[in-house]
C-alpha cells in the first residue's frame, strides 16, 4: 500500500492518502475531493465546485426548457386563434363576439319579417313572402354557430392565460434559485 501526500484544493492543506483512495474529505476544511491518479502525478478536485456549477447548470437548463415551453405555448395559442378569428369581405379580422352575432341576427330576423309583411301586403305569390323565412333561418343559424365559435373562442383563450401564467411562475420560481 503505498501512501502518497495531495494538497487540499480547498484549503491548500497537506494530505496523506492511500493510493487507492479515490474521494477523500479534507480534516482541516471539510471540502469534499476526488482524488485524480494520472500517470505523472496524484492531485485532488474539489468536488463541491464541481457540484455547484453542475447545479447552476441544471438550473440554467430549467430555465431554458421553461422558457422554450413558454414560446410554445404562445406559438401554438396564435395558431389556434387564427383558427377563431372571424374574416370580412375586405380582409377585416376580428375576434368572435356574441354580442355582435346576436345583433346581426336580430337584423336578419327583423329584415326576415319584414319582408314577408311587405311581400304579402304588396300582393306578391306566396312563395316571395317565403324567403323572409329563408332569412329567418339563416339569421338563427348563424346566431347559433356565431355564438358557439365565440364561447369556443373564450374558452380556448381562458386555458391559454391559465396555462401561461402557471409557466410564468414556474419560470420566475426557477430564476429566484
Amino acid at each position: 500500500m503505498k501512501v502518497t501526500k495531495v494538497c487540499c484544493q480547498g484549503c491548500g492543506a497537506d494530505l496523506q492518502i492511500d493510493e487507492s483512495i479515490r474521494y477523500v474529505t479534507c480534516n482541516y476544511c471539510n471540502a469534499r475531493l476526488e482524488v485524480v491518479h494520472d500517470p505523472s502525478v496524484t492531485h485532488t478536485r474539489q468536488l463541491d465546485k464541481i457540484e455547484r456549477t453542475t447545479a447552476r447548470l441544471a438550473d440554467n437548463l430549467k430555465v431554458i426548457e421553461l422558457q422554450n415551453d413558454l414560446e410554445r405555448l404562445d406559438r401554438e395559442w396564435d395558431n389556434q386563434r387564427q383558427g377563431y378569428l372571424v374574416r370580412g369581405k375586405n380582409g377585416h379580422v376580428s375576434e368572435p363576439s356574441s354580442v355582435g352575432t346576436i345583433i346581426a341576427g336580430v337584423i336578419a330576423i327583423v329584415f326576415g319579417i319584414f319582408w314577408m309583411g311587405f311581400t304579402g301586403s304588396m300582393g306578391a305569390p306566396g312563395f316571395f313572402s317565403l324567403f323572409g323565412l329563408v332569412f329567418i333561418g339563416a339569421a338563427v343559424f348563424g346566431m347559433i354557430i356565431g355564438t358557439s365559435k365565440a364561447k369556443a373562442y373564450r374558452n380556448g383563450l381562458h386555458q391559454y392565460e391559465f396555462h401561461r401564467q402557471r409557466l410564468v411562475a414556474r419560470l420566475e420560481r426557477e430564476r429566484g434559485n
